[in-house]
């Protein structure tokens, strides 16, 4: 699971966000945007929100800021919140990489609800990493020794330490039930 941090970049000009929205066990962080990039590396959080400014000139600051984040964390989820007005600016926003859009004025409701969808979808796409990257499946002679001494120390253990019982028990024979022990590195006492 990954950790629930959150950034909000906020310039302290936009009025559309919630004022204090509660996200259930997450830490938030808030900075401003010529800051965001330094809060990423300082506390590496899985998502983002970067509301998008009124005006134009400082819409194109804030997508050169989407874009330093990205480029600094491809698999952040930032969120961008935008007013209905900004429809142009938002589509480039996500064209660049944002993974929501919410319209501004928002309620604090829809943007929890847009912050725990990408929680969620980072927390899945670092199963798919962790899958990717050396959790490969046992060969199945592994599994099979594995599961030989299981059954030996299982056998062993139900007969007492009888090596005729356990053999019955394995229903093998008893040459053949010193050559596992033998072969698992178990002693015969």
């Amino acid at each position: 699971m990954v950790p629930r941090t959150l950034l909000i970049v906020d310039d302290g000009q936009e009025p559309g966000l919630p004022a204090g929205p509660s996200f259930a066990g997450c830490a938030i962080v808030t900075t401003g945007p010529d800051e965001a990039v330094g809060a990423l590396r300082r506390h590496q959080p899985p998502v983002v929100v970067l509301p998008l400014p009124p005006t134009d000139d400082r819409g194109a600051a804030a997508l050169d800021t989407l874009n330093a984040l990205l480029e600094e964390a491809p698999s952040i989820k930032v969120i961008v919140p935008a007013r209905a007005a900004q429809r142009r600016l938002a589509i480039r926003a996500v064209a660049r990489g944002a993974f929501d859009l919410c319209t501004l004025p928002i309620d604090s409701g829809e943007l929890e609800r847009a912050v725990e969808r990408a929680f969620h979808r980072a927390d899945l796409e670092q199963e798919v990493r962790q899958l990717a990257t050396g959790d490969t499946p046992p060969t199945l002679r592994v599994v099979r020794d594995e599961a030989e001494r299981r059954a030996l120390v299982d056998a062993m253990a139900r007969s007492r330490g009888n090596l005729s019982a356990a053999a019955r028990l394995l229903a093998v024979s008893r040459p053949t039930l010193y050559s596992l022990l033998r072969q698992h590195g178990m002693k015969v006492e």
